[in-house]
């Protein structure tokens, strides 16, 4: 069920599979904090979807712009934590953890830009948002035929795994074990 001001859904129909009694499902309107927009004044670190490598998930290749220079889709202002993930062509998976190294540079408007609510581990958000229920999920709302995109509100809208914070810190540990192992 979901509880939306006074009233209540049964949202079963939507649930996709079963997770842990400890774990909830929960909307992203309600994990991410709203995103803030910011219009650079000085020359800035910009990310675009370019920026992203999406082989390792990380920004590499940020540029670095002049304000007279700065693109109209300049404009999201980020924080270290937060998890950029490209509504163009989700399937390409350009996703990114920000760094603080980047936690002042802004990206293109081509990103959702997620802040997570206190309770919401970074790392977890990061990692689930990379999974294939994630990706293929959203991947079904894309439109467009030139730039396949979906929008603010599909990822808003869309239903998240959550576990308790301990438990999301064991998750991450062990994908990062896992994933040391491969390298």
């Amino acid at each position: 069920y979901e509880q939306v001001g006074k009233s209540v859904a049964d949202i079963s129909e939507q649930i996709p599979f079963d997770i842990p009694e400890t774990w909830s499902w929960s909307r992203g309107k309600s994990i991410f904090l709203p995103m803030e927009s910011e219009k650079p004044k000085n020359d800035f670190v910009y990310i675009d979807v370019d920026a992203v490598n999406n082989k390792k998930y990380i920004i590499d290749n940020p540029k670095h712009i002049t304000t007279e220079n700065a693109p109209s889709r300049a404009s999201r202002k980020l924080h270290e934590n937060d998890v950029l993930f490209s509504m163009v062509r989700p399937y390409l998976k350009n996703i990114a953890l920000v760094t603080n190294e980047y936690k002042n540079a802004i990206a293109s408007t081509g990103f959702y830009v997620i802040t997570p609510c206190i309770g919401i581990y970074p790392q977890y958000l990061y990692w689930m948002m990379l999974s294939s229920y994630i990706v293929d999920g959203l991947n079904m709302f894309m439109k467009g035929d030139n730039s396949p995109s979906i929008n603010n509100c599909h990822i808003e809208e869309y239903l998240y795994p959550i576990p308790p914070e301990s438990e999301q810190q064991r998750v991450v540990a062990q994908i990062e074990t896992l994933f040391e192992q491969l390298h």
